[in-house]
């Protein structure tokens, strides 16, 4: 049985009371990636009051472990969200219906997710300031990605030390010991012409067809550091003029002379009430930011009055232009792989308890670090819209493909109907894992309310309605194929695991398009990275102030003006940070820069 000694994460649920006060200087509206980054930034000040409304509770003990990371997906830390987009994705998941994890509770989304630290591409933010953004351009970002980072860089691992912060409160590292089977594919990348380095330094730039590297994770001596544990726990017993409530859903803005005074927000069967002096923070991430600012009369007016909703301001963006990054799994027998049976054992799943026994112990073994290894961000060629940037990510897990998991995360009952298990793969059978990933896609979605009730927003990706991402995705999964093909150089490596259904339909020739865009609309899943439903320039202006709203900023990766080329959780927190410090100097505080 796991317990908060093991990890030092305290479960704690803070309610209010009634000699709480209803006024304070600041509200932040959701704890997760961004939000806590914000209170915890803005109450660096003694002098300034600031609320901090979480929907959820203080993250489990057992989300310190980084490979259970998987197995925090469908739980009550998650909001467990279904996309609704019209056909053309998730063929092969129940009811054709992609889920979408998305974290419910302090820390969000950094304490269900694999770690990855990732910033993207430099071009990324010079892209945003160019298109409007003015102060989000890559060199103007870095000194904020860099205020969070606490570094430690990991011996014989190449990385570019000065473009890391090392007195941050989010600890980075690499894995202590990069499995073997990682090695072998950073070689087998660097022998097909892409070049080995730090994928958050210089070689992001300077590498002439791409670079590859070992995933560097917000871990911290075989523990998960989410923005609750780097940010938010630190400091909540100490400061006096920081209060945090939990379980505390946010159901509108209130609003005078379109100004934002305070917010009502559901705790259990109580509706409640606080005012704020000063300003409202919305951070509430992708999919419930603009939920709460429909919710409270802001946003397309058409569409807030077939939606009953009175409209207090008209601003058409608002949860518009939702993107989002998809992956797809390409599992194969690998020699230098690591049996499924192995992993089981580690995580206490089996009758050997001893690996898990002695991670509680050292913080070492396999739980210590996710099996998410190392990735390869490069350019395909085929988007003209990503030229200057990279348009894929290609990851590789040295761990057993697990049937279940998948299962799981497609929404499948019965996997034996969709994938051949029993040819392959067995819980002794060494194997590993390619998940190409589609950086730069150019479909949009939106997120509207799903009637006036508390029933959460209506979420329609709309993945891969334009045609360039299928290209894109196809050219990426041939890469993998080309990788796979240079590791079977070196040893033994089995054949790819197609689903049944298509293989019989399309055959099984990796070169054959067809083949890859059917996979691609059956089984390509959600990476978990929406962004831009409030996006600078449409909804919020540079400063992160909503547009027509007084006193309403919104701080999360909804403000995004496009994807970055990368996971975005470092970017998520660089958006904590900097909207943070824009704040602070708007109400003349101190710079803590």
């Amino acid at each position: 049985i796991l317990t908060d000694r093991h990890f030092g994460v305290e479960v704690r649920f803070f309610r209010v009371t009634t000699n709480m006060s209803a006024t304070f200087d600041f509200v932040v509206v959701g704890g997760g990636a961004s939000g806590a980054v914000v209170a915890t930034r803005l109450s660096e000040d003694p002098a300034v009051s600031v609320l901090l409304l979480e929907a959820g509770l203080a993250p489990p003990p057992e989300s310190a472990i980084p490979l259970a990371c998987g197995s925090l997906q469908g739980t009550d830390i998650d909001w467990q969200f279904r996309d609704h987009s019209d056909g053309g994705v998730a063929l092969g998941f129940e009811n054709q219906q992609m889920r979408l994890p998305c974290g419910k509770a302090l820390g969000g989304s950094t304490c269900i997710n694999f770690m990855a630290y990732v910033r993207g591409h430099p071009h990324d933010y010079d892209s945003w300031a160019a298109s409007g953004a003015k102060g989000w351009s890559h060199e103007e970002v870095l000194p904020y990605f860099k205020k969070s980072e606490n570094f430690k860089p990991t011996p014989g691992v190449v990385c570019d030390v000065d473009r890391h912060g090392s007195n941050g409160p989010w600890t980075v590292t690499h894995r202590r010991t990069p499995y073997e089977g990682t090695n072998s594919f950073l070689r087998a990348v660097e022998e097909l012409g892409f070049t080995v380095g730090d994928y958050n330094g210089a070689a992001r730039v300077t590498a002439p067809r791409g670079v590859a590297g070992h995933h560097q994770f917000t871990i911290n001596e075989g523990k998960r550091v989410s923005t609750y544990t780097a940010y938010l726990q630190p400091v909540m017993d100490t400061r006096s003029n920081l209060t945090v409530v939990t379980g505390a859903r946010a159901s509108r803005l209130l609003l005078s002379d379109e100004e934002v005074v305070g917010v009502e927000y559901v705790t259990g069967t109580a509706t409640e009430r606080v005012h704020a002096t000063k300003e409202v923070v919305v951070s509430c991430g992708t999919y419930q930011s603009p939920w709460l600012l429909l919710r409270s009369g802001i946003g397309p007016a058409a569409e807030l009055a077939s939606a009953g909703v009175d409209c207090v301001v008209d601003s058409p963006h608002v949860g518009k232009h939702l993107k989002d990054h998809l992956y797809l799994t390409i599992a194969f027998a690998c020699e230098q792989g690591h049996a499924l049976g192995a992993i089981a054992s580690s995580l206490g799943l089996t009758d050997d308890k001893k690996p898990l026994e002695a991670y509680l112990e050292t913080g070492e073994g396999i739980p210590a670090t996710s099996n998410y290894d190392a990735s390869l961000f490069y350019n395909t060629g085929v988007s003209k819209r990503s030229a200057h940037t990279h348009d894929a990510q290609l990851s590789f897990i040295p761990t057993g493909f697990n049937p279940e998991f998948f299962a799981v995360g497609h929404g499948l009952e019965d996997i034996a109907e969709h994938l051949d298990v029993d040819a392959w793969f067995h819980l002794e059978e060494p194997t590993a894992m390619l998940l190409p990933q589609l950086l730069q896609p150019e479909s949009e979605g939106e997120v509207t309310l799903d009637g006036t009730e508390l029933s959460g927003p209506r979420i329609k990706h709309n993945y891969l309605t334009a045609e360039a991402d299928v290209k894109s995705f196809i050219a990426n999964c041939k890469t993998s194929i080309d990788i796979k093909a240079k590791l079977g150089e070196t040893q033994r490596v089995g054949e790819v695991l197609i689903p049944k259904k298509l293989a019989a339909q399309y055959g099984t020739d990796l070169t054959n398009d067809a083949l890859w865009e059917a996979w691609i609309r059956h089984y390509a899943n959600t990476t978990y990275h929406p962004v831009s439903t409030c996006r600078i320039g449409d909804v919020v202006d540079e400063r992160c102030r909503v547009k027509g709203v007084g006193r309403l900023r919104v701080v999360d990766a909804s403000v995004m003006p496009d994807l970055p080329s990368g996971n975005t959780q470092a970017p998520c927190v660089m958006i904590g940070e900097k909207g943070a410090a824009m704040i602070r100097e708007d109400h003349g505080f101190k710079s803590n820069i």
